[in-house]
């Protein structure tokens, strides 16, 4: 092998003693050099918002009255005469004597046994067309009251004649004592 060729334009003779020559390895270069910075390619994703965008846009459907209620309120003032509907319970107490069943409405009317005449009461007193006597309407509350000792038949029949006129919110309380 032979030794490579010295440069001889290289004056030797001056080089002075605070110089040094030195190998750079490859790491130590790369260490030194300035850093590369990296960055994204923002283009492919801006493409990709904005056809997200304009598919948005097209495929949306605006409904012009969106989230409005439409409301039919009465036309014309309000009338000077007001009607007050009573809303208590329609009570009605019924008690034995004998055989016999005595019914009492709301404390006023009083029926002996005749349950078609209690029908004929509450139908004549139920607001509807063509009735103008009515007073309670069809969900107006009802109140059968027995007393103890009244027979379970006289009760159904009771119920029966509220149901049978159309009465649609009937109940029953606590029998009474005495």
């Amino acid at each position: 092998m032979s030794k490579p060729a010295l440069d001889m334009n290289v004056d030797f003779d001056n080089i002075e003693a605070t110089e040094k020559v030195h190998h750079v390895g490859s790491k130590e270069r790369r260490r030194n050099e300035p850093k590369e910075v990296r960055q994204l390619n923002l283009t492919s994703m801006m493409d990709v918002t904005f056809q997200l965008l304009i598919f948005f846009v097209l495929t949306a459907k605006f409904v012009i009255n969106e989230g409005i209620i439409p409301a039919d309120l009465p036309r014309g003032g309000v009338t000077k005469e007001t009607i007050d509907i009573p809303r208590d319970p329609l009570i009605i107490k019924l008690r034995s004597v004998g055989d016999e069943c005595i019914i009492n409405i709301a404390g006023q009317q009083q029926i002996n046994g005749d349950f078609e005449e209690l029908w004929a009461r509450l139908d004549r007193w139920q607001i509807r067309p063509g009735n103008s006597s009515g007073q309670f309407e069809e969900d107006h509350p009802i109140v059968i009251r027995p007393r103890q000792g009244v027979r379970w038949t006289h009760v159904v029949d009771a119920f029966n004649q509220c149901i049978r006129a159309k009465y649609k919110n009937v109940s029953f309380a606590e029998a009474e004592r005495g």
